[in-house]
């Protein structure tokens, strides 16, 4: 045979394998569809008891190299006088091992099907519609690997809205992510540009990225890491000059430990502006350890279907099973911990921290203040407060009110922080070292620690009654 003839014999070879392949992916496909959406279902209600929400195949079509699929998404409607949200999503699915959308793209490794859903126009999403310029709004792209892994990217189109309370302009995104069949670890990440609010307040964002990596634990959690970065957001007042923040971003980590959930939380503002001056930034640390992995699940849980508007069928037992999981997670000792909170302005930074250990108190029906003596184990605060950085925050008033006059406003500022930390050391509330004023706060077994003295709590009660006679 020449070599016209082999390629030819080749051609006709890899023709009927892939051939064979669709046909035999086919075959498959609408079992692992209903098997994905059994298992969404199932993790919906459990990220959300007690949401009436739920995705269901109503039609599926099924050819040789592509078969059509039709979604159905019921959402229940927050108050029971509106309409419950009912959303139909398209989806052309083209068959593995070689979809030609992938041939394409010179993408060669092997794949089940590679499926392309769209929301679906309805009367109920004409204004979404309207605002995408008749363009499907959202958009999934995604690969089904023979080893159940999913990749793909979410697109949602640009849309612009007029004519109501709100105004405004969204650049649109675009995000890719990796799952798989089971839902048992996803991650996302993506850009948005731009998104501008009117009303008749002018909010803008630039610049918005995201990532997020989670897997899903034993209790049902899902642990990660997740990064957003915004470069920055303007508020306009009107009439009023613009407030500017920029290089924001907050990250979370997540994990399971031998004791326990440590999960780590942090913000940043790099910069805050007013008029095009600057202000100062700031930076918040929080943490969190020790907790009991199914009582946060539990707690979790309850609260997302609260936030969803779900008002309980049974409110007193929805109380009992929350002061349940809150007392199981008290039993653990967890604690809490505000790392940092820091203010940093051009002349000096102000500085907070906080680092509490809680206890199970036994039963949560008690008197506010016996509860709260049993449920705090260990509490720790320290405060220090920059003078240079009071100063600056008083000096503001020339920005916000430019008529001040700033020769009255510095001697004012050098008179207010004086002042107050003559009364924070004459209160015995701190003391003043240098340009800072600091307060540390300790209270272990019973009895309090405070600025190096010894109080019992009765004491230091019956002080902070006193300080708020004199408000």
């Amino acid at each position: 045979m020449n070599k016209a003839g082999i390629a030819a014999t080749a051609l006709v070879v890899l023709v009927g394998a892939g051939t064979a392949g669709a046909w035999y992916t086919g075959t498959r496909l609408e079992g692992v569809l209903q098997d994905s959406i059994a298992q969404g279902n199932q993790q919906l209600a459990t990220q959300f008891p007690g949401a009436d929400a739920a995705l269901e195949l109503v039609e599926f079509q099924r050819g040789l190299f592509t078969s059509q699929a039709r979604y159905r998404l019921l959402l229940k409607a927050p108050q029971e006088d509106q309409p419950a949200i009912d959303l139909f999503i398209s989806d052309h699915i083209e068959h593995g091992p070689m979809p030609l959308s992938r041939l394409t793209s010179f993408k060669w490794i092997p794949v089940m099907a590679v499926s392309r859903a769209q929301l679906e126009p309805s009367a109920q999403l004409a204004e979404l519609f309207a605002a995408s310029a008749g363009q499907a709004p959202v958009t999934l792209i995604s690969s089904i690997g023979y080893g159940q892994g999913i990749k793909g990217e979410l697109q949602v189109a640009p849309l612009s809205w007029t004519g109501g309370e709100v105004e405004g302009r969204f650049s649109g995104l675009s995000a890719i992510f990796r799952t798989d069949t089971a839902g048992e670890h996803f991650a996302v990440s993506g850009r948005v540009d731009s998104l501008e609010l009117d009303s008749p307040e002018r909010i803008g964002l630039v610049g918005i990225e995201f990532a997020l990596d989670r897997r899903r634990d034993s209790s049902g959690l899902y642990l990660g890491t997740g990064r957003v970065a915004l470069d920055q957001l303007a508020v306009l007042l009107e009439d009023q000059p613009a407030l500017v923040m920029s290089d924001v971003l907050q990250t979370d980590h997540t994990r399971l430990a031998a004791d326990g959930i440590k999960a780590e939380l942090n913000y940043q503002v790099g910069s805050v502006s007013y008029d095009g001056k600057p202000l100062g930034s700031m930076n918040m640390g929080w943490s969190l350890s020790r907790l009991d992995p199914q009582a946060t699940a539990l707690l979790a849980g309850l609260y997302n279907s609260l936030a969803l508007g779900n008002e309980p069928e049974d409110p007193q037992a929805t109380s009992a099973q929350f002061q349940g999981a809150l007392l199981q997670l008290l039993q653990g000792q967890p604690r809490l911990a505000l790392n940092n909170f820091s203010i940093r302005t051009a002349n000096g930074e102000s500085r907070f921290s906080l680092d509490m250990g809680l206890e199970s108190p036994g039963s949560l029906e008690q008197p506010a203040e016996l509860l709260a003596r049993q449920l705090i184990g260990s509490l720790e605060a320290n405060l220090v407060l920059s003078k240079p950085m009071l100063m600056d925050v008083i000096r503001y008033k020339t920005l916000f009110q430019p008529q001040s006059d700033a020769a009255a406003v510095e001697q004012e500022a050098a008179m207010m922080v004086e002042m107050a930390g003559g009364m924070a050391e004459m209160m015995q509330l701190a003391r003043v070292e240098g340009d800072n004023i600091l307060s540390r706060l300790h209270y272990a077994d019973g009895m309090i620690e405070f600025n190096g003295q010894r109080i019992p709590v009765e004491d230091f009660v019956g002080l902070l009654a006193g300080l708020q006679g004199l408000e």
